[in-house]
This record gives structure tokens, C-alpha cells and sequence, in this order.
């Protein structure tokens, strides 16, 4: 009974000696895992990767590379739709291009160099209808303006005058090429004797008109840079020695083109004054002689102007004697 008694202990023993060395295995390791520092912060779309270092133990790194697993979470992007909004948009149009007024009326002067002589002032405004010729052998016809800021040269020939007198009013349509000109030949016919002076007129015995062919104004010309010459000659504007010619209405000529015997360029002048063979230092005109449009103009005013006040005048009358009669009655029923 007593052996019995023994050996029961003996078992006891040695299942106690056996659990507590599971127990104290157990608990190594626990500790040993305690050692463990892992950190890991999480924040948006960042992650934080501890490095292992050599003093890491096996279970160290490997617990880090636990930790520094990608997270995985879809990311939902966040999409706002805003409704759109249809703003109306006006065709856009060329601009319509507005006539171009006439130039106004300048004037131009020659001056003679040795005796400082005006001995020529034109004042006029003027344009040109030219006719051409395009690469597709159609005819076209330019309008073109004499601008304000033409110069002016020109010849007196004072100790001359049978040579005549000529101012030429040139400018550019092109930079790039050969100057538009427009010259008035003056000649005066001289006579002889004591009464000679009264006697000799002026007049305008030529007009000559060069046009460059720029390729602004002569599109698809089929001799872009050449000269189109047009020419008058005849006795125009005949006025006596002193005197100016005026002509505030519209004249009209036609130039025959030297290079197109067939065709013609038309010519516009408008408030046109001109006087040449002068002998005074300033640029006034002397007294104007008018032509005959201008003459036609003034004579119909007149009659129009008579006309009207005759009108009116028996409309006066007409109404001053209806008040007459009207009081004349009155004055009848008061007698009675």
C-alpha cells in the first residue's frame, strides 16, 4: 500500500515537472514576441516602410515586412457633374465697308525758285476711273482718289511763256513701285502790240494722267507694274490774264489710254479752282471766272426764289382780304 502511495506521487510529479516546462516555454516565447516594436501609420494614400537594420532579428523583419503590406483599398474618385450651360453666339460677319468720301479740295502750288514767284495754284478734288486688263482677259475698272497729301512740282518757264506752264500733283498707291502723276499743261496766247495784255487769255491745254499698276488696287492684272497713260489734249477753261477758273460742279473727261487705243479712262472734277501765268509771291486767287454748270445752278435759283415770294405774297393778300370781309360783315349786323 505504501509502494502504491509512492509511485502515485512519483506520476504526479513528473506531470507537474512536464507542464511547467510547456508553461515556461510558452511564456519565452510570448516574451520574446513582446520585444517586437512594430509602427505603422496609416494616412491617406501614404504608407510608412520600416527598413530592417542588422540588429533585427528574424522575427523582427519579418513582423515589418508583415506590416508594410500594401493596403489594397479601392480608391472611388469622386466625379461632380455640373449641369452645362449653352451660351448663344452671334454669327460674326465681315464689317460692311462704308463708301469712302471724297477727298476734300486741297490746294497746290508751283513756286518759281529765283524769283519766288507763285506762278501756279490749282485747288481741286479729283477721281480716276481706270480700265485693265486681268490674267483671265476680262476688263475690271478701278476707282481711284487723288489723296490730300499729293505733292506738287511743276515748271513756270517766266522767261519763256510761250513753253507754257505745267504743275504735276504725284503719290504713292504702292511704296514699293512708281508714283501715280496727274499734270496740267497751261498756255497762254500771247499777243502783240500796246492792248496786248487785255486781250491774251489762259487756258488749260493738257491733262495727262499716269497710273502704276500696284497689285493692291489692280488685282490679277495681267501687267502688274506697268504704266496705264491717258491724255487730253485740247483748249479748256479759257479765262483772261488775272483771273481764275471755278468750277465748284462736277466735270467729266475721258482720257484716251496710249497703251489701248480703245480704251478710255474717265476723269472727276469736283470744286475745282486753277489759275496759272500769275505774278504775286502769295497763293490767293484772283477773280474767278465760273463755268458754265455753275452758271446753270445760280440761274435757276433765282426764277425759284422770285417764285416763291410772289406765292407767299398772295397768300398775304388773299388772307388780309378774307379778314376785311369778315369785320366789313360784322359791322353791318351792328347797325341794324
Amino acid at each position: 500500500m505504501a509502494v502504491k502511495k509512492i509511485l502515485a506521487m512519483l506520476c504526479v510529479c513528473i506531470c507537474t515537472g512536464n507542464a511547467l516546462d510547456v508553461m515556461a516555454s510558452n511564456f519565452s516565447d510570448y516574451s520574446e514576441q513582446s520585444n517586437v516594436t512594430t509602427t505603422s501609420t496609416i494616412k491617406p494614400s501614404t504608407s510608412t516602410t520600416t527598413l530592417p537594420t542588422p540588429e533585427m532579428s528574424t522575427t523582427e523583419m519579418s513582423s515589418t515586412e508583415m506590416s508594410t503590406t500594401p493596403s489594397t483599398t479601392p480608391f472611388i474618385p469622386t466625379t461632380t457633374t455640373s449641369p452645362t450651360t449653352f451660351i448663344p453666339v452671334s454669327p460674326t460677319y465681315p464689317p460692311t465697308p462704308k463708301p469712302n468720301p471724297p477727298n476734300p479740295a486741297m490746294n497746290w502750288v508751283v513756286v518759281d525758285e529765283q524769283t519766288n514767284v507763285t506762278c501756279i495754284v490749282v485747288k481741286l478734288a479729283a477721281s480716276f476711273v481706270i480700265p485693265y486688263l486681268k490674267v483671265n482677259g476680262q476688263m475690271e475698272n478701278v476707282t481711284l482718289a487723288l489723296p490730300s497729301n499729293a505733292t506738287s512740282s511743276g515748271t513756270c518757264n517766266l522767261d519763256d511763256l510761250e513753253h507754257g506752264q505745267e504743275i504735276s500733283l504725284q503719290w504713292y498707291a504702292d511704296k514699293s513701285g512708281s508714283p501715280n502723276t496727274l499734270t496740267f499743261a497751261f498756255h497762254r496766247n500771247v499777243s502783240s502790240g500796246t492792248e496786248a495784255t487785255g486781250k491774251e487769255s489762259v487756258y488749260l491745254s493738257e491733262i495727262n494722267l499716269s497710273v502704276y499698276l500696284d497689285s493692291e488696287n489692280f488685282v490679277n492684272a495681267s501687267r502688274v507694274g506697268n504704266y496705264s497713260h491717258g491724255n487730253l489734249q485740247n483748249s479748256l477753261h479759257s479765262v483772261p490774264v488775272n483771273n481764275s477758273y471755278r468750277c465748284n460742279s462736277e466735270e467729266t473727261f475721258e482720257l484716251n489710254l496710249i497703251e489701248e487705243i480703245d480704251k478710255v479712262a474717265i476723269i472727276h472734277f469736283a470744286h475745282m479752282q486753277t489759275e496759272a501765268f500769275r505774278t504775286q509771291n502769295d497763293d490767293k486767287f484772283h477773280s474767278a471766272v465760273d463755268c458754265a454748270a455753275d452758271k446753270v445752278i445760280t440761274s435757276d435759283i433765282v426764277p425759284i426764289a422770285v417764285g416763291c415770294a410772289l406765292a407767299a405774297l398772295v397768300v398775304v393778300v388773299l388772307v388780309a382780304y378774307l379778314i376785311g370781309r369778315r369785320r366789313a360783315r360784322q359791322r353791318g349786323y351792328q347797325s341794324v
